[in-house]
């Protein structure tokens, strides 16, 4: 899933491509965003693009006439930004959830399913945009709210299931949550409660830290001698070229794999993130996500079973081809 620092540079692709340009024509193919264009079909037509910003996963455009349009990628969203008279404009991808054209380019949303347009202010609009908690990347280069973040935070709650809460810190998603704990050395059942001052300040120096490398590199949140040292060393990587997904990441989708710190090895577990009692059967719902951490480095309190080291079945590196990076699963270049 797309998080902070990918929406944030596609945000910034689209200010690049529309801020200032009339609104030629828009579309949208989701439910609510459709039934308000045919209620105010002329609305958006002739005014200027103003803005486009991020606030966490949430992307936003203002325009003139105290318009709005809003996305959420979700796992698979993408905007694409092509010429007007480009032939995508004229085919109509099945995927296409939402477009808008100027005169200069067209964007183009594919795979989201949250597509919103509407007049005035979009956080009186739209319920979960006045809930989210403090960008992890704010607006304009202003400091992280460290403060509101901390106020935030459940003592009662783990803090590897904390740092999902986009009502706590919108912009992180598992592999920042993931990265984010390594670094500061944090088991990720640890209670909230539990942390001391220092793991707090931790969190607070390295949230806006690692996600602002992460927006600046394209999804890598280790150094670059780091990175280097994983692409020279077959044993450190799943795969044999040097400049994959798998290269830019202390221990996230590194299970298996040495860690880059110490002589354990990187683990995944499945964690409980949120609960919640179903409104027609009253059961309890669970909701878990992936984990990734070193039990060593982070002190994990779970007892764990031993490693499987990941065992080379791979052709030498000669034979592989580097991947296109579009094709990344992670999608970093959104």
């Amino acid at each position: 899933m797309p998080e902070g620092p990918e929406v944030q540079r596609a945000a910034d692709r689209l200010h690049d491509a529309l801020a200032g340009r009339e609104i030629r024509a828009i579309g949208a193919r989701t439910k609510a965003a459709k039934a308000w264009l045919e209620e105010h079909p002329d609305a958006f037509v002739g005014r200027r693009v103003e803005r486009v910003t991020a606030h966490g996963k949430h992307l936003l455009g203002t325009v003139e006439g105290d318009l709005f349009f809003h996305s959420h990628f979700l796992m698979w969203g993408r905007w694409h930004v092509v010429a007007p008279d480009d032939p995508a404009v004229e085919t109509r991808d099945r995927r296409e959830r939402g477009r808008i054209v100027t005169d200069d380019a067209a964007a183009l949303l594919y795979s989201a399913p949250q597509f919103d347009v509407g007049r005035g202010d979009p956080y009186d609009v739209l319920p979960a945009l006045p809930r989210l908690g403090p960008d992890v990347l704010p607006e304009g280069g202003a400091a992280f709210d460290a403060d509101e973040f901390l106020r935030r935070l459940d003592p009662d709650r783990t803090i590897g299931a904390a740092l999902l809460d986009q009502t706590v810190a919108a912009g992180i998603g598992n592999y920042l949550r993931a990265e984010i704990l390594y670094v500061c050395r944090m088991d990720p059942w640890r209670l909230v409660g539990e942390l001391d001052d220092a793991e707090r300040a931790c969190l607070v120096l390295e949230v806006p830290r690692l996600c602002r490398l992460a927006y600046e590199r394209g999804g890598q949140t280790v150094p670059d001698a780091a990175r280097e040292r994983q692409a020279a060393d077959r044993d450190l990587r799943y795969s044999p070229h040097a400049h994959a997904w798998n290269t830019r990441h202390w221990v996230f989708r590194r299970t298996n794999l040495p860690c880059l710190t110490c002589d354990d090895y990187v683990r995944q577990k499945h964690q409980l993130t949120r609960e919640w009692t179903d409104d027609e059967t009253g059961e309890t719902v669970e909701k878990k996500r992936i984990i990734y951490f070193c039990p060593t480095c982070q002190g994990t309190s779970l007892a764990l079973k031993p490693p499987r080291p990941h065992k080379d079945r791979r052709p030498p590196d000669s034979e592989w081809a580097a991947p296109d990076e579009e094709t990344d699963p992670e999608g970093v270049d959104a």
